[in-house]
């Protein structure tokens, strides 16, 4: 039987129960190996002679591919793949597979929801009114969505899904992707941004739906926190290294922008002492946008459906590195 490896503290996390996992492996004549527990060097000896990598968010380098010389596929169980060397596994011919849509509707879901937590203060209402209290004064001002300006960075799936919630609740939707033609914004009637700072100046929302990449990682920085308006609220539910994590807690601190909803960190979990989630203008969720009951159980069945795929000789459906196949 083929080896399938299944790496990554998160993943253990999400599916303690491997039940699943091995019954579907069995379909490709393969078995199911945890490596939780393990210390670095005992993966490294696990990988050697897997034919299928699993993971989620646990890193796979070069080291790590080119010592699994039997390996046929890399599987990670999210929509980001930016912990997997592409790169590397492109040169050895290794697909790598993405889970994309499994929970594109709750990522989108959990923005606004962290968007209109923050613009109606409501972080700042629970624990009034647990204390007795009972003024909308506590909170003032508070205002409309209707009107307001609502920028996105990134417009793929999520980014889609966030646009057509926010235009639900009134607001104006402006994007920058430059990734995307122009012939979708229409289609969304979304107005294009072709730079990230034009938008940043003008928005009172900036809602994060970009992958983590070279061009991305720190895209949010001081310069760009400092170019928001005063009010403006910033939420990422992303990949928390998207962000400058202390020029945000320094714009929090000194009011330059008016708050943040922040699902993703770029150090996960925190220690705990991190100031970022105990501003009182912050609302910092644990990495939960992926989650309903139902995207759960559909990330475990795309990704064991992917496995199954390739490993029985097809091609995968949410390759990241297509351009194998052309050079095969």
């Amino acid at each position: 039987m083929r080896k399938v490896v299944l790496l990554g503290n998160r993943l253990f996390m999400k599916f303690p129960d491997m039940q699943y996992f091995r019954d579907r492996a069995r379909e490709a004549d393969a078995e199911i190996v945890s490596t939780e527990g393990m210390s670095d060097r005992e993966i490294l000896d696990t990988v050697r002679d897997a034919a299928a990598l699993v993971l989620i968010g646990h890193p796979v380098p070069a080291a790590m591919i080119e010592a699994a010389t039997a390996c046929e596929f890399i599987m990670t169980l999210s929509v980001g793949f930016d912990v997997v060397d592409v790169d590397t596994a492109t040169r050895r011919g290794i697909p790598v597979s993405n889970c994309p849509l499994y929970c594109s509707e709750e990522v989108a879901q959990h923005a606004i929801t962290l968007a209109v937590s923050v613009g109606r203060k409501i972080h700042e209402l629970i624990p009034h009114t647990g204390g007795g209290g009972w003024d909308y004064k506590q909170t003032r001002p508070i205002h409309s969505f209707t009107g307001r300006r609502f920028g996105i960075v990134g417009l793929g799936r999520i980014g889609r899904h966030s646009a057509r919630y926010a235009q639900a609740l009134g607001m104006n939707v402006v994007a920058y992707d430059p990734y995307v033609d122009d012939d979708i914004f229409a289609m969304l009637g979304v107005e294009r941004s072709y730079e990230l700072m034009p938008m940043a100046r003008t928005v009172d929302y900036l809602s994060i739906h970009s992958p983590l990449t070279d061009e991305t990682y720190h895209l949010v920085d001081e310069e760009v926190l400092a170019a928001m308006p005063e009010h403006s609220v910033l939420v990422n539910t992303a990949r928390g290294a998207i962000v400058d994590i202390p020029a945000l807690e320094a714009a929090l601190r000194r009011g330059s922008i008016g708050g943040a909803g922040i699902d993703v960190l770029e150090v996960e979990p925190p220690r705990g002492d991190e100031a970022i989630l105990s501003l009182p203008n912050a609302v910092v969720t644990p990495h939960i946008a992926w989650y309903s009951e139902e995207s759960h159980h559909q990330n475990m069945v795309d990704g064991m459906d992917e496995l199954v795929r390739v490993l029985s000789g097809q091609r995968p459906r949410y390759v990241v590195n297509p351009q194998i196949f052309s050079r095969r």
